[in-house]
C-alpha cells in the first residue's frame, strides 16, 4: 500500500510540475510578445516621424526608449519558452552563440540610434535608423516565423 501511495504521489508531482513549466512558458511567451510590441511601436513611431517630418521633437524620446528596451530584449527568450504559441524559431535556442551576436548587433544599433537622435543631425540619424532597421530585419529573417 505504501509503495502505491509513493508511486501515485510521484505521478501527481510530475504532472503538476509539467503543467507549471507549461504555464511558465506561456507567461514567458506572453511577456516576450508584449516587449516585442513595445520595440515595434517605437520603431514604427520613429519611422513615421522621419517619413512624415512631423513631431521631430519626439524622435529622441523614441530612440532613447528603443535603446533602453534593447538591453531587455535578449532576456525575453529564456530556455523552455520556445514551445507554445510563438513565432520564435527553435534556432534561438539551438544556436545561442549566433543569437547572442544578433542581439548584440541590435543593442548596439539601438544605442547608436539614440546617440544620433540626440544630435538632431539627419546625416547621422539616417544611417543610424537604417542600421537599426537592418538589425531588426536580420533577427526576424533568422529567428522569427514568416508572417
Amino acid at each position: 500500500m505504501r509503495k502505491m501511495i509513493l508511486v501515485t504521489a510521484s505521478l501527481l508531482m510530475a504532472a503538476t510540475s509539467s503543467q507549471m513549466v507549461r504555464a511558465d512558458a506561456d507567461a514567458d511567451i506572453a511577456y516576450r510578445q508584449a516587449v516585442m510590441a513595445v520595440v515595434g511601436g517605437h520603431m514604427k513611431s520613429m519611422g513615421t516621424i522621419l517619413k512624415g517630418q512631423i513631431r521631430a521633437e519626439d524622435l529622441a524620446f523614441h530612440a532613447d526608449a528603443m535603446r533602453d528596451v534593447s538591453v531587455l530584449v535578449p532576456s525575453v527568450f529564456p530556455a523552455g519558452s520556445g514551445e507554445g504559441k510563438t513565432e520564435a524559431l527553435p534556432a534561438i535556442w539551438d544556436e545561442p552563440a549566433e543569437f547572442k551576436l544578433a542581439m548584440d548587433k541590435y543593442t548596439s544599433a539601438a544605442a547608436n540610434m539614440a546617440e544620433a537622435a540626440a544630435t538632431g543631425d539627419m546625416s547621422k540619424i539616417g544611417p543610424a535608423i537604417q542600421g537599426l532597421g537592418k538589425s531588426c530585419k536580420g533577427c526576424h529573417d533568422d529567428y522569427k516565423e514568416d508572417d
